[in-house]
């Protein structure tokens, strides 16, 4: 016998048993109940971590569709553009819907942001594009699969802007341009970040993180530069209120409603 039959019969043999092996395995009474379990397992991982999963996948893949000529090549460009209020970042290529008029509750800011990213307005830093003062946009950058709205993970790519980087926001048939100025990581409690004294408008951007969980909130704050800040109208009047509102985050997760979370 040749070398290379006698190499065909061993792995003949071999496979043989291994189909024989699986047949039994197949229909071993144990078989069925640990196919069964193994498949709830992964279906109860996917459910409670699918935002991870396509958090993850998100940050490396376009999440808006930006229209080049849309764009503002000259950033001290004064332009007109349609009265529907949008936020634009070319680097990350987001083009989103903004959503003003809302109250900063969470249970507000979750169903504003099922239609883009939404205005959190609180004391003290309740400013409008072409405002001094802080506007405060809130957009997720991942939420459950699950959950209604197109604009769960728009914010996938906010880490990536640095300082330097450019933000349009069109407001009232008006384009305004901000440049970044700097990111910081704070604690969802940390409200007050978004409250300081300035004179100029600044637009402050604010998403979840790390990717898949509302553990912190990014804020990425940019300073107005067109049209001329100087001339910009005054802040909002405060009316005393206090704000009780946390930065906004994302819905609970599987395991979190089904303990009674909201």
């Amino acid at each position: 016998m040749s070398k290379d039959q006698a190499l065909y019969e061993l792995r003949e043999q071999l496979l043989g048993k291994v189909r024989k092996q699986a047949t039994k395995i197949r229909r071993s009474r144990h078989f069925l109940p640990v196919a069964a379990a193994l498949l709830i397992v992964l279906i109860f991982v996917f459910v409670q971590y699918n935002r991870v999963f396509i958090a993850s996948v998100s940050a490396y893949v376009s999440p808006g569709s930006i229209d080049p000529q849309n764009i503002v090549i000259d950033p001290t460009a004064d332009l007109s553009v349609s009265p529907d209020p949008r936020l634009i970042i070319p680097k990350i290529n987001v083009d989103v819907p903004v959503v003003y008029g809302i109250t900063p509750d969470h249970t507000s800011q979750m169903k504003a942001m099922e239609k883009g990213v939404a205005h959190f307005a609180i004391p003290g830093a309740k400013s409008r594009p072409g405002e001094v003062g802080n506007t405060v946009l809130s957009g997720h950058s991942s939420n459950d699969l699950f959950d209604p709205g197109d604009y769960k993970f728009i914010f996938a790519q906010l880490d990536k802007l640095t300082v330097g980087d450019t933000i349009y926001a069109n407001y009232k048939g008006k384009r305004y341009t901000y440049v970044v100025t700097k990111t910081e990581v704070v604690k969802p409690t940390d409200v007050q970040k978004l409250v300081y004294p300035t004179k100029k408008p600044v637009l402050t951007l604010i998403t979840c993180t790390p990717l898949g969980t509302a553990l912190n909130r990014l804020l990425v704050t940019a300073e107005q530069v067109s049209p001329d800040p100087a001339k910009a109208n005054a802040a909002p009047k405060e009316d005393g209120t206090k704000n009780t509102a946390s930065i906004p985050g994302s819905t609970p997760t599987f395991l979190e409603r089904l303990f009674g979370a909201e």
